[in-house]
């Protein structure tokens, strides 16, 4: 069965599901000389949670509480693409797709469930058109060197550390866990895929209902920035395009929200989570490496980001000083039977101990989210990102083993987290110690073409500090289960 790898929006695994290669996969036809695709996406999950928030349970919108929750999520998504070739005029493209959701049972197991009662959602997803260079320069640059696109549509950073998820899913949008709408609206991207430099300029918004979200969206945020990569790639010069298909890279980013809601604070674990009146004219700069650097040694790779927010006049009167940063080096034994993968990694994201003052420590993880390294990339682990808690005030330890009995067909995995808090008094808490959480996973392509399954197993055990931080009267220091199942269609 070919080999095949589609980023389903938001899909949080800790393995990238395999998918047919876009060239692949779909209904072609054309109309004179636009030649169209039709594919379709689908997913479908059915998750159970035993002793939500560590026994507190979790509240409904009708404040009904319940220790375990059993739910289910689907969607579908189809989307139509084209492309109008001209070779004295470059090449048109672009892409429509619409995405339909539901959620039935009990609804997710956050703190407040927000899907509790059972929404469906049905909304236009993908909207944009482009232009790409084709091979209009010559010889004098690489065919397509400049593209430049415009409408809705979704946009990645390096692995997602900063930005790859526009649109928070959950609420009256359903499928809070699938998370199928990642969008950003009205951007204006300018892609310049030359090699071994490459670079970006962009403008986006991220996707906002409050109305649809009951007042519980992320707040409406607008920026721009650059980012610009020195790169080789690993497949020909596919690597000017795919992150995934860079050896290695070094890259710089500059971000700058010029406006952003500041009436209120929101804080949740899917897609980014916390944002507060310092968003509005706050800079982002970050610096980060990643892939296989030393010849002779493609099996070792290292990967790393270095991050620093800052904004000097925010909002609520205050200033903005946080930092981020991780570092991950990671191994494959590709000689051995099931090629097993061994990886560690230390991220940090400041928190802020002293909630009085003027400046605001706690870091803004903006848009972060599963990206193109898979999902336990931004998403730390199935039960702390999903259930509760996000990337600030963290520091937090994976370590993470996998291995493929067969071959690019089915892959397992163990992962573990430590998460401790940076600076547990912003927590109320005087203890860091957070959490502990253990994954057991596998993703099976099954022999049904396009059908990939995913299951799951997780545990995560409260810390010291998360006892404290929970502060309840009753059970606060229970396990969390977590088993769950996924199963994603590609046509």
């Amino acid at each position: 069965m070919p080999r095949y790898r589609a980023k389903i929006a938001g899909l949080v695994l800790l393995v990238a599901l395999p998918a047919h290669a876009d060239e692949e996969r779909g209904l072609p036809f054309s109309l004179g000389p636009v030649d169209f695709t039709f594919t379709v996406d689908t997913a479908t999950s059915f998750q159970s949670v035993q002793n939500a928030q560590h026994g507190i349970g979790t509240t409904s919108r009708s404040r009904e509480r319940a220790g375990g929750r059993q739910w289910m999520e689907g969607f579908v998504k189809p989307t139509v693409g084209f492309e109008w070739q001209d070779t004295n005029a470059g090449e048109a493209y672009g892409k429509a797709s619409v995405v339909a959701t539901a959620t039935r049972g009990a609804g997710e197991a956050g703190a407040t469930s927000t899907t509790s009662d059972q929404p469906e959602y049905l909304a236009l997803n993908d909207l944009y058109v482009g232009w790409r260079s084709g091979l209009l320069f010559g010889d004098v640059v690489a065919p397509n060197a400049l593209d430049i696109s415009v409408g809705n549509q979704e946009f990645t950073v390096g692995d997602g550390f900063l930005l790859t998820n526009g649109t928070l899913d959950g609420g009256g949008r359903a499928a809070y866990y699938l998370g199928p709408r990642n969008t950003f609206e009205r951007t204006a991207i300018l892609k310049l895929n030359t090699e071994p430099v490459r670079a970006d300029l962009f403008h986006l918004e991220s996707g906002v209902d409050q109305k649809r979200m009951r007042a519980a969206d992320n707040p409406a945020t607008k920026m721009y920035g650059a980012n610009v990569e020195w790169f080789q790639s690993s497949e020909n010069d596919e690597g000017r395009f795919d992150y995934a298909k860079r050896k290695w890279s070094v890259g710089v980013t500059y971000i700058k929200v010029y406006d952003a809601d500041h009436d209120f604070s929101f804080t949740g674990s899917q897609g980014g989570g916390v944002a507060t009146a310092n968003r509005d004219g706050l800079q982002s700069y970050s610096l980060r490496a990643g892939g296989s650097f030393i010849p002779g040694l493609e099996d070792l790779a290292l990967y790393g980001e270095w991050a620093r927010q800052r904004n000097t006049a925010g909002s609520n009167g205050g200033t903005v000083r946080a930092g981020a940063w991780y570092v991950q080096p990671q191994y494959t034994f590709s000689a051995l039977p099931w090629k097993p993968m061994v990886t560690w990694r230390y991220a940090h994201f400041s928190g802020d101990s002293n909630g009085t003052d003027t400046v605001d420590r706690s870091w803004d993880p903006l848009y972060s989210d599963a990206g193109p390294r898979g999902g336990t990339t931004w998403t730390q682990g199935q039960i702390y990102s999903q259930y509760v808690g996000a990337n600030t005030n963290l520091n937090s330890h994976y370590v993470g083993f996998e291995v493929e009995p067969l071959n690019e067909v089915l892959k397992v995995g163990l992962a573990y987290f430590r998460h401790d808090f940076d600076k547990p008094t912003q927590a109320g808490a005087t203890s860091k110690h957070l959490m502990d959480e253990v994954d057991l996973y596998a993703t099976w392509t099954t022999p049904v073409p396009g059908v990939a399954l995913a299951p799951t197993l997780a545990m995560g055990r409260p810390g010291n500090g998360q006892k404290q931080a929970l502060g309840a009267t009753d059970a606060n220091d229970r396990t969390i289960w977590l088993g769950q199942i996924i199963m994603t269609y590609a046509f």
